[in-house]
């Protein structure tokens, strides 16, 4: 058995799907900036509605991201993915995505953000708790 037919066979396997495109996957949209540091974020969602709801805020967020000044693009956001929980009756599972950062004084002082008030405001219409996300931030270390 090939690699292949053995991972094409397995039900634990999770798969990733691409939900929104993102900086890090459209040359055009990233154009010269170079990501200074990254933040990885979760979001565990128990049913299919809330994964949509999560899905469409982050794509509304990105309309109103896109039509900001150039001088005001700090930060953009990379690709989303869906991962659907093996198993779960009620089509749940975690929406991924990635948080490009291309000015560090911005980073250092917005990096939080996700756990200020508005964001929680958000998460509970969203109906995704707070100890239903996690974020991972990474920064460039330049020699």
């Amino acid at each position: 058995m090939t690699i292949l037919e053995e991972i094409a066979t397995r039900e634990d396997l999770v798969t990733r799907v691409r939900v929104l495109t993102g900086e890090d996957a459209d040359a055009a949209r990233r154009a010269d900036r170079t990501p200074i540091a990254k933040s990885d974020c979760t979001y565990y969602c128990p049913d299919a509605a809330t994964a949509e709801r999560c899905i469409q805020s982050l794509r509304e967020s990105d309309e109103r991201l896109r039509n900001r000044p150039e001088e005001l693009m700090l930060w953009d956001w990379q690709c989303t993915y869906w991962e659907a929980e093996p198993g779960n009756p009620n089509g749940g599972g975690t929406v991924l995505l990635g948080v490009a950062w291309y000015d560090l004084a911005f980073f250092d002082d917005r990096r939080d953000a996700w756990f200020g008030a508005m964001h929680q405001r958000i998460y509970k219409d969203l109906g995704i708790p707070l100890e239903d996300i996690t974020v991972t931030h990474w920064q460039l270390i330049t020699g």
